[in-house]
């Protein structure tokens, strides 16, 4: 069965020492929502584009402090290292497991998609959202499973989990039916800012909204 995984001593120290960069961020994002996004100008996609990029950047420095490069770990076994947004990693699986650890969260809400593609075998799923503490702490867990046989091409596990800035998130996937058979797999992880987080993050201003502005998406 698929299950929470372990994080590194050494990955959970990396990203306490981020803790300051990944408030800021947040901090300046608040700002940015409060300012531009939320009454809809017209620089608020070119604003929001700005955040995300910051947001890879800072989590691609996490990892490079951790001493891994973004995605490293290609082949069929051993942990991958994720960052959000991931449109799309691909995997395979025969009699065999995989864990994926995605970058803390600089985002609100965390999506996560795990798609078979081919073969005939199916896959046990566990995503879990820890904190950054020495502890270990379990902050959400959710279980799903893809089940075997062709007629299960195409089908899709799919998780959302809420209120997630700052936790790291581990996906989980274990392999089921005859050794022999594969399934094929595409991941994609996504990120959402909350208006109503940015809000609070930014204190009680008042904001004006735009007549009929046309505001971007928050997803990524």
């Amino acid at each position: 069965m698929a299950s929470c995984q372990s994080l590194t001593s050494s990955l959970i120290k990396v990203s306490g020492d981020f803790l300051d960069r990944y408030q800021d961020f947040r901090k300046e994002a608040a700002k940015v929502f409060v300012d531009v996004i939320i009454p809809g100008s017209g620089s608020s996609q070119k604003e929001l584009n700005k955040l995300i990029d910051s947001a890879l950047d800072l989590q691609t420095d996490l990892f490079k402090s951790y001493g891994v490069i973004t995605g490293e770990g290609s082949g069929k076994i051993g942990a991958r290292d994720l960052i959000i947004p991931t449109k799309k990693v691909t995997g395979t699986l025969i009699a065999t497991e995989r864990t994926f650890i995605v970058a803390p969260s600089p985002f609100d809400k965390v999506i996560v998609t795990i798609k078979k593609t081919d073969g005939k075998a199916g896959a046990d799923i566990c995503v879990c959202a820890k904190y950054a503490t020495d502890k270990q702490e379990q902050f959400n867990k959710k279980e799903k499973s893809i089940q075997k046989g062709k007629d299960s091409d195409g089908d899709e596990a799919r998780f959302v989990l809420a209120d997630m800035a700052e936790k790291i998130t581990t996906i989980h996937l274990v392999h089921k039916g005859f050794p022999t058979d594969k399934f094929e797999y595409t991941v994609q992880v996504e990120g959402e800012f909350s208006e109503e987080k940015m809000k609070e993050l930014a204190g009680p201003t008042p904001v004006k909204h735009g007549s009929g502005a046309v505001r971007p998406t928050t997803k990524v």
